[in-house]
């Protein structure tokens, strides 16, 4: 019971359902559940060891709140595995692993239209984390992510969204992947996150810039048996 109300509150989280800031109430959680406050409890200590709420011994549990230091501190972490996970993916990456993740972009695009589904979203990158077929790798970038992916839900239904520049952040993996881009992989994860949190900056120029080059005479790598 406690790891089935874990995963709906998760769900809920990574969905935007809560407000940065807002408490949890155990009794209003457990009554929309319809479970006691024992798993929900227990369910919610569990999200505060991964990083998904904040557990404060006086005020309970709440959303966390994070402002441009935290993406920024995150960044610092998240920029080298992310990287590393990208080049491993594309020594592995296969035919249908490029099609499974030109499927789950089209969805995201599409959903995107409507509402920034961070489900989707960190279904796109769990799929490259796995490709990277480092445990370690994969754990980490879960426990820092999933946070995140969870707070840029919520903001991101304050703020304009961009079918094509959802687009393009992740065809530029897509791309990498494949051998098809001018682009290194810290640059593929810079352009992408950096736009997660704060819907623009400098580096776009760049992009474009590199884009522009003899691209097209680029050779995809062939795919491994």
């Amino acid at each position: 019971m406690r790891v089935a109300a874990a995963e709906l509150i998760r769900k809920g989280l990574i969905e935007g359902k809560f407000r940065p800031g807002e408490s949890l109430s155990e009794p209003a959680l457990a009554a929309e559940l319809g479970v006691s406050r024992g798993p929900v409890r227990e369910a919610l200590l569990v999200l505060a060891q991964e990083g998904l709420i904040v557990h404060n011994q006086n005020r309970g549990f709440s959303v966390p709140k994070l402002g441009p230091e935290d993406h920024r501190l995150i960044t610092v972490v998240q920029l080298p595995l992310e990287t590393q996970v990208l080049i491993l993916a594309r020594e592995r990456a296969r035919e249908l692993d490029i099609r499974t993740l030109e499927e789950i972009k089209k969805r995201l695009v599409d959903i995107s239209l409507k509402k920034l589904n961070a489900l989707v979203h960190l279904e796109f990158h769990e799929r490259i984390w796995e490709l990277s077929r480092n445990p370690w790798l994969e754990a980490a970038l879960r426990r820092i992510m999933v946070p995140f992916f969870a707070f840029t839900s919520m903001v991101h239904s304050a703020l304009e969204l961009n079918p094509q520049l959802l687009d393009k952040q992740h065809q530029l993996y897509l791309d990498f992947l494949q051998g098809n881009s001018t682009m290194t992989a810290e640059e593929c994860v810079r352009f992408h996150f950096q736009f997660d949190f704060s819907g623009g900056g400098e580096f776009s120029a760049t992009v474009t810039s590199r884009e522009s080059e003899t691209r097209s005479s680029l050779k995809p790598k062939p795919w491994q048996d």
